[in-house]
């Protein structure tokens, strides 16, 4: 439903999640009970990881935000990117990398790792932070090698089927919960390790199915570099020829 994927809501579950799991890295040891890998993949809309980092900052809680280096929807070289990833660093949270596949898919024999080094080091560069893990987008995309070994190039594989498998899994992909609801994951006494995945654009304010989430963080990303075009034409007292009044 869409109301599940609201800011008010989000800070509900986030609440009864700190009180029964100790949120913890990737890497860090998770044999014993009661904790949670908390995952922020981020597909689209940066602005909304940093209001979900906000929002666990203020509760003592840490996530992880996979960033997406060959992302059509926004891109980490972008000062006001950048400095919104920083952000998200400094409030104690880790930065991984969300590789997508595809930029290798021009290859005969795609050189996964590779890549995946170059964009670890890249990623490291722009948040100033280092980088231990990554995380697949899309991997139905990928020929030949799936990467499903727990790690590569000294990277933690967050999308490892054999991670998947030591924890209760929960996912918002597509804007839908995916096997079973994160309230219902997080209240179920019988699940002792929580590995929780979500993509920032999903929560909003407002509830509004998945496809208007997505075409709002598209339409507000438009309109941020309007304004800020418009901006510099002004500051240096240029012509705008055709602007809307």
């Amino acid at each position: 439903m869409s109301q599940d994927f609201t800011i008010e809501r989000y800070r509900e579950i986030l609440s009864e999640a700190k009180k029964r799991f100790d949120f913890i890295r990737f890497g860090a040891d998770a044999s014993r009970e009661k904790v949670a890998l908390w995952r922020h993949d981020i597909d689209f809309s940066p602005q909304r990881a940093l209001a979900l980092a906000r929002i666990e900052a203020e509760m003592g809680l840490m996530s992880t935000y996979f960033v997406q280096l060959s992302s059509r929807y926004y891109s980490a070289f972008e000062p006001e990117i950048a400095t919104i990833l920083r952000q998200i660093v400094a409030m104690g949270h880790d930065v991984g990398l969300h590789f997508d596949a595809e930029v290798c898919s021009h290859r005969q024999q795609p050189d996964y790792q590779r890549r995946l080094a170059f964009e670890a080091r890249v990623l490291e560069e722009v948040t100033e932070a280092p980088v231990s893990t990554f995380s697949l987008h899309n991997p139905t995309t990928m020929v030949g090698d799936s990467l499903n070994e727990k790690e590569y190039v000294s990277l933690v594989n967050a999308s490892s089927s054999s991670m998947r498998n030591e924890f209760s899994y929960c996912s918002d992909s597509n804007g839908l919960w995916r096997y079973r609801s994160l309230d219902d994951m997080v209240s179920d006494a019988l699940i002792g390790r929580l590995y929780v995945l979500t993509h920032p654009e999903w929560w909003q304010e407002i509830a509004m199915p998945p496809r208007h989430r997505i075409q709002r963080s598209i339409d507000g990303r438009a309109a941020y570099y309007s304004r800020y075009y418009d901006a510099l034409l002004a500051e240096n007292e240029r012509p705008n020829v055709g602007a809307v009044e």
